[in-house]
């Protein structure tokens, strides 16, 4: 166990930082690093296509990679000389002039540049480049352990993400207790379109369109964002954030993205919520998996 706790922290500094380890962290710094950066996910089934499915127990990132945790990642790719990656991996910001009727030029000038937005959802990513994005890191932090502590990231599994999301209770319609969107004291647990049910229809796929204008809570501001940092709101029983709404998440082994986004309504940000995935998209980001190599 000390083992996979060590792995895990190297994991967390690789990830948050680009900072250099000269000495082993002590067991106690360990487990905080550990509980801040990923969650254990316990074996358990889930059922998937009708049918009970095992999932072994893994680690599954907190937040979705932030722009700050991307960025290292590109510039990484540039300073070496990866040009073909850097291609593939990169950003395409205009996916933001594609939504709501192309009034978020603001974000795609400074979303995934300013500061500000450093630790909110890499978005606008292809699932090639989150691939290659979990390739890299992998191979970063092998570089730090020995050959017996090998570790590998990946996108998850959508079997994996409805465990992380469910838990022990397959029936969850969020990854909260119970069918509302709201607590007892009336606050919102996750970022989606709130707004009234006559201000929006949907098309042929059953996607949402927006009919009427959309309420401040949408509109450009210099006060008001409609897209949340990484890690906001309250964490589910593993402690993983926002896995319903704020951004839609890729699959490792599905054409589908899952969970929903902060341009969907609060009944398309259920766990089972799948869209058809397209290609990036300013309403989709991902999050990783870590394993250590046997």
């Amino acid at each position: 166990m000390k083992k996979v706790y060590f792995i895990l922290a190297v994991i967390f500094i690789i990830i948050s930082t680009s900072v250099t380890i000269q000495n082993s962290p002590s067991e106690k710094k360990v487990m905080n690093q550990l509980k801040t950066a990923f969650g254990l996910i316990p074996s358990g089934n889930v059922i998937l296509d009708n049918k009970s499915q095992n999932v072994q127990s893994f680690y599954m990132s907190k937040t979705v990679v932030t722009n700050k945790e991307y960025q290292e990642f590109l510039k990484d790719l540039k300073e070496n000389g990866e040009n073909e990656i850097y291609e593939i991996a990169k950003i395409d910001s205009s996916g933001w002039r594609n939504v709501y009727g192309n009034k978020l030029e603001a974000y795609a000038t400074h979303y995934h540049k300013h500061s500000a937005y450093q630790d909110f959802p890499a978005v606008n990513v292809s699932k090639e480049g989150a691939k290659l994005y979990c390739e890299w890191l992998t191979e970063k932090t092998n570089k730090l352990l020995p050959k017996d502590q090998q570790v590998k990231f990946n996108l998850p599994l959508k079997s994996e993400w409805l465990r992380a999301a469910e838990g022990t209770n397959s029936d969850k319609i969020y990854t909260w207790e119970g069918p509302y969107l709201r607590n007892s004291k009336g606050v919102v647990l996750a970022n989606f379109i709130n707004i009234q049910e006559s201000a929006v229809s949907r098309d042929v796929n059953g996607d949402l369109i927006i009919l009427k204008d959309l309420p401040i809570a949408l509109e450009i501001s210099k006060s008001i964002d409609i897209i949340a940092p990484a890690e906001s709101y309250l964490p589910n029983e593993f402690g993983l954030y926002n896995l319903n709404g704020n951004v839609s998440e890729i699959l490792a082994d599905s054409d589908e993205f899952i969970g929903g986004s902060w341009y969907d309504g609060g009944y398309d940000i259920r766990n089972r919520s799948t869209k058809k995935y397209d290609g990036a998209s300013a309403m989709i980001g991902f999050r990783i998996c870590a394993r250590t190599l046997k």
